[in-house]
């Protein structure tokens, strides 16, 4: 290997410094700028609301319990703001902040092993910058708001890119560290990680046959005592709840989806064939193929039982895990197109007076950036690009409004209003909300009497943009609903009034 010159050494750290700072912007343009309460943070913030003001949600709780039961996250996340006494919105932008860097590091890391040039490097911290959806899985590559699985995603990525330095004791502590911070993605880590040591690293027979024992002991455990209720069929009712949800129950996948995703790991075993038949595959890259290849496999045993209905193999979206292959074959594309000895796009290069995987690499980073200004600046023209806190808006006005009111205060609002006006009830607020349709169906995954729930008020509700008078107070009194919040005029005393909104008083 070439030696770098004595005088780029010294800046090699603040070439390091500008590529984070570079990355973060990118990626955080590619989502359309950092935002505060939206989407999944319908669940997470409530969470951690909950954590520190116990009983917050009392009419809510065994909603929300559902899926928190399975999570951490509002227990350190309560903890750091207590210590702190920062609010949670600061305490969620500098968690994202943190997701980037080690995201960040992670990338560099893995290409510095992986690729012998830093203009290859380079290329792959554009190409992990664009935001793409995974096919089948409701996860998008990088997202633009704080969200516990993108941490957990990013801490397994230092796991991997540890694993292909030699560092496999680490690499193992780090991806179980991931478990704290969103379960699933943790453990999709772990056998990832776990399977390409074993390959790799040869371990004897004695300590693999423990290290098996330990694993089935721990998954026989799980199943019979904390999952034991959760290997249900599901009915009728808890699947048409979750049909929204076309990616989660397998059977309702088209052959597209099977061909895109499978393809995805075709990608990756070609490619590694192909570095391998070059001679410029190690035997830990090949251990990580592995590990992906374990994945897969792990998947297609999956089926069969997502199939059948059962509620675990739905429950743990073992579809999730091509979001991990994804990345290695993102790692594969940016070798391909910098460095391999393919055709490098001479004629662009030659337009651009550069050599071929220079051009490459500005081009790959032209287009991450033209990508980040037009979700920016035309997309999400005249909206903030960091919105630390909630949106200045009606909605939001209306939300402030709302936290004032007493504990086990009860609203009736559009069952989409999250998806309609930016941010839920129960986050906006800190305040129970009759049905917040996006996010319960997600967490109804976790539980039948949840997706009960939600179908009942559902049936009940009918048709929210013409509801009557008579009906509203039907529903008040059947769920002690105190408010209704709309954007119709109706016959009933006015609590609260912005231009748009109308909080209406229902006792």
């Amino acid at each position: 290997m070439v030696k770098a010159p004595r005088h780029s050494i010294g800046r090699r750290p603040l070439l390091l410094v500008a590529g984070a700072l570079v990355f973060g912007a990118v990626l955080t343009s590619s989502s359309g700028g950092y935002r505060y309460g939206v989407t999944d943070q319908a669940f997470y913030i409530p969470v951690v609301l909950d954590e520190i003001v116990p009983g917050l949600f009392p009419l809510d709780s065994d909603l929300i319990d559902a899926q928190d039961r399975f999570f951490v996250l509002d227990d350190w996340f309560a903890w750091v703001i207590q210590l702190t006494g920062l609010s949670l919105p600061v305490v969620f932008l500098s968690a994202y902040l943190l997701t980037l860097l080690l995201l960040y590091a992670a990338i560099v890391g893995i290409g510095q092993t992986m690729y012998r040039t830093g203009w290859a490097v380079s290329g792959l911290v554009f190409l992990m910058t664009v935001r793409h959806r995974i096919p089948r899985t409701a996860v998008n590559s990088v997202e633009g708001y704080f969200h516990p699985r993108m941490l957990a995603f990013a801490v397994g990525l230092c796991g991997v890119a540890l694993f292909l330095r030699g560092r496999t004791r680490w690499a193992l502590v780090v991806v179980v560290a991931a478990l704290l911070a969103h379960p699933t993605t943790g453990v999709w880590f772990v056998i990832l990680v776990g399977g390409a040591a074993v390959v790799s690293d040869r371990a004897p027979t004695r300590s693999l046959l423990l290290w098996a024992a330990s694993g089935v002991t721990a998954g026989v455990w799980a199943l019979a005592y904390p999952l034991r209720s959760q290997l249900a069929v599901m009915d009728d009712t808890w699947i048409e709840v979750l049909s929204i949800k076309d990616y989660l129950v397998i059977a309702g996948w088209p052959i597209a989806a099977w061909i895109s995703n499978l393809a995805i790991a075709g990608f990756v075993f070609v490619l590694y064939w192909y570095r391998r038949s070059l001679g410029v595959a190690s035997r830990r890259e090949g251990g990580l193929v592995a590990g992906c290849g374990l994945l897969v496999g792990l998947f297609l045993l999956s089926a069969p039982f997502s199939r059948g209905l059962v509620a675990l193999a739905v429950q743990l979206q073992f579809n999730r895990i091509f979001w991990l292959v994804e990345v290695v074959g993102v790692v594969y594309l940016g070798w391909l197109l910098v460095e391999s000895p393919l055709p490098r796009f001479r004629r662009q290069a030659a337009a651009l007076h550069m050599r071929p995987r220079r051009a490459v690499v500005v081009i790959v980073a032209l287009l991450a950036l033209t990508r980040g200004g037009y979700r920016v600046f035309v997309e999400r023209a005249g909206q903030p690009i960091i919105q630390v806190g909630l949106a200045s808006n009606e909605w939001n006005d209306v939300m402030r409004w709302a936290s004032d009111q007493p504990i086990g205060t009860h609203f009736l609002a559009d069952p989409v209003h999250s998806g309609r006006y930016g941010t839920s009830v129960r986050a906006a607020s800190g305040r129970d909300v009759y049905l917040e349709l996006i996010k319960d169906t997600g967490i109804a995954i976790y539980s039948s009497d949840v997706a009960h729930r939600v179908a009942r008020r559902v049936r009940d509700l009918g048709d929210f943009e013409h509801l009557t008078v008579e009906h509203a107070r039907v529903l008040a009194d059947r769920y002690a609903i105190d408010f209704l919040i709309t954007e119709q005029r109706l016959e009933l005393p006015i609590a609260h009034a912005t231009d748009r909104f109308v909080v209406y008083e229902l006792k």
